[in-house]
């Protein structure tokens, strides 16, 4: 009797699950590939991740999940790389990104738009009755172009009226997941002392069962907070480390905060660097998420009842935690520990720096060096080690994250000649290589916004950028070639535009900056029969010019 009790609640959770996220919209899928995911909606990245990840390598076709009509289209060399945007008239939007081309009439649409602009990095905006699409229409074919690390199609469904991402498994696309998240680690965060940051302090942790795992008791005093390192995979054999659905902290079975990952705003994005420790991600490339709304945040999707999560010893002695992580396919585990209270609270660390208040603007003279920090850089106060020496200006070790940028003015030699002095810019340094930032020059100052503590120093490009053909050679002949392939690369600044052109006409070359490759296709009917000119010119960041001049044959 108990068996078939226990097996009609586990019945009746899933079917809630199903209703819950079911939508009555029914899309096609945008793929005719397995639904292999290489990412999850709301993972935790340099920005929430507002779509899901199909895995499948490159030239996988690319779908329209509805009828709709395409309302922007862009290529560049970095964010979405080659994207199209469809509006569809049932209220929602999609948005297929990192493709490496587009079907054969968006691609004609778009490069039409890119030889009329003279500009390989287009956005476009089409009227409502221009490109129409149906649903089930082939768009284009997954890719890696953009910030992509791996070919794979990133796939979002959005609220058209509010732009708001939503999660594209609400609407009725399934895929086999029969694997529990991971819990790596527990951790409790100091929330005491916001000026003085630590490391998260790391808590044993076992599995007893296939769902639950146990940490040592906490003692504690003054207010923490706890973090955990988890992800979800989809099979054991496929190595994505995939983020969660939900998670939800109990303190003596009590629901005290959760969240679920279906809708996430765009405006809200920059707090997602509040989600997670940052300490723990500079120091040790370890992210550790916050189960409790930190201050100052204001997600919409952290739901709490009577406090944000954090716990404070005014309020409990000795309790049960139950911090439980669910995907998806509502397979979750469980983490199980007990919290005592300590009967002293420890002292804190003596104050050593300047303390930054985030409601006050601030212009810090160090040396002939300023620092100047507007309202609200920081999402909460810190304390600054600031130093200086000629031409080096130290910002301290990264401890927390920025909402906005600050200020630097280093001064330069008066006595510099023109030609250095535009070769010249504030870099960060970082293991031991000096990073490049775009620098102006303003009177006897060099001046730079960043958005990260640490050591800045000024320095200089003189070397030009380097250019080498791929696959041809000065007076070859490339007829039986698809396309010319070009290596170029700047190792300093980096390389900041470029222009190509055959005969004299500007001639399309795609940029591919993970490979420092450019390459233009020959089908364009730019090169003629017989001898051609190619021209090519490149700037880097400060401003250094090279050039590749050949002659070719077709």
């Amino acid at each position: 009797m108990r068996f078939f009790q226990k097996l009609l609640t586990k019945l009746l959770v899933l079917f809630s699950s199903i209703v819950i996220h079911s939508q009555e919209v029914d899309f096609h899928p945008p793929i005719d590939a397995p639904f292999n995911l290489s990412g999850t909606f709301g993972e935790f990245r340099s920005r929430f991740h507002t779509g899901i990840d199909f895995k499948g390598g490159e030239g996988i076709n690319i779908f329209s999940i509805e009828d709709g009509y395409i309302s922007r289209i862009e290529v560049s060399p970095s964010g979405y790389g080659k994207v199209v945007y469809i509006t569809h008239p049932n209220g929602y939007s999609s948005v297929y990104a990192h493709l490496s081309r587009f079907s054969p009439d968006i691609e004609k649409y778009i490069k039409s738009e890119q030889y009329r602009s003279k500009s390989f990095t287009v956005k476009k905006f089409p009227k409502k009755d221009q490109i129409q699409v149906k649903r089930g229409e082939l768009l284009g074919y997954s890719g890696n172009t953009g910030r992509s690390f791996g070919a794979h199609l990133h796939f979002e469904i959005r609220d058209t009226n509010s732009q708001d991402a939503l999660n594209p498994l609400m609407f009725n696309y399934t895929y086999e997941d029969l694997e529990r998240p991971i819990i790596r680690g527990l951790y409790t965060i100091n929330e005491n002392n916001t000026l003085i940051r630590d490391l998260p302090k790391r808590i044993r942790i076992s599995k007893t069962n296939d769902s639950t795992y146990v940490a040592d008791n906490i003692i504690f005093n003054g207010d923490i907070g706890f973090g955990i390192d988890i992800y979800d995979i989809q099979y054991k054999n496929l190595f994505n480390r995939n983020g969660v659905y939900k998670v939800e902290l109990l303190i003596d079975s009590i629901q005290k905060f959760s969240y679920s990952m279906d809708r996430i705003k765009f405006s809200e994005n920059h707090y997602k660097k509040l989600m997670y420790d940052y300490l723990s991600l500079v120091k040790n490339n370890r992210r550790v998420l916050k189960v409790y709304i930190p201050p100052r945040s204001n997600l919409s999707f952290l739901k709490t009842n009577d406090f944000n999560g954090i716990i404070k010893s005014n309020e409990i002695i000795n309790s049960k935690v139950n911090i439980k992580v669910t995907d998806w396919n509502n397979n979750s585990s469980y983490l199980e520990f007990k919290i005592i209270r300590a009967d002293t609270l420890k002292s804190n660390k003596p104050l050593n720096g300047i303390e930054i208040l985030t409601n006050q603007k601030y212009v810090i003279n160090k040396g002939e060096s300023v620092v100047e920090i507007n309202k609200n850089t920081f999402y909460e106060d810190v304390l600054l080690n600031i130093t200086s020496k000629d031409d080096t200006i130290d910002l301290g070790d990264e401890i927390t994250p920025f909402r906005s940028s600050i200020k630097l003015k280093i001064p330069i030699d008066e006595n510099i000649d023109s030609l250095s002095l535009s070769q010249t810019f504030i870099g960060k340094i970082v293991n031991n290589k000096i990073n490049y930032i775009s620098s102006k020059i303003n009177d006897s100052y060099i001046t730079a916004n960043t958005s990260s503590l640490g050591r800045y120093i000024i320095s200089r490009d003189s070397i030009l950028p380097e250019i080498r053909p791929i696959n041809f050679k000065n007076k070859s002949n490339v007829k039986s070639n698809k396309t010319l392939r070009l290596r170029i690369k700047d190792d300093k600044s980096g390389i900041k535009n470029y222009k190509a052109y055959i005969n004299g006409k500007w001639a399309l070359f795609e940029y591919e900056p993970k490979q420092n490759l450019i390459f233009h296709d020959l089908s364009d009917s730019v090169i003629e029969d017989g001898e051609n000119d190619l021209l090519i010119e490149f700037e880097d960041g400060v401003g250094n010019k090279q050039t590749y001049n050949t002659k070719i044959y077709y």
